[in-house]
């Protein structure tokens, strides 16, 4: 009996090599029909996505970890505050 779901990834090798170069094409296409300073703005904008973005997304992650540390710490010493002020029975 014949399969009728072929593999994944039987697909050709250059087929998919294809596209990516069909992709490289329209992009050097779009670059040579941009102007010097349109140019510089992608340039920036792609250094602003790639180094400065993700340094910001990293610091805001690291400060909403330590904020939740550091109440998660307070939460315990509340709560042992409170067991202890209670008279045993």
């Amino acid at each position: 009996m014949k399969d009728i779901n072929p593999a994944p990834g039987s697909n050709s090798f250059s087929a998919f090599w294809s596209e990516l170069c069909a992709y490289a094409r329209e992009g050097m296409a779009a670059l040579r029909a941009m102007s010097w300073p349109m140019l510089l703005g992608c340039c920036l904008g792609l250094a602003f996505l790639i180094t400065i973005l993700p340094l910001a997304i990293m610091l805001f992650a690291l400060v909403m970890l330590l904020r939740w540390a550091s109440n998660s710490d307070d939460t315990s010493t509340d709560t042992e505050a409170a067991n202890s002020s209670r008279s045993p029975q």
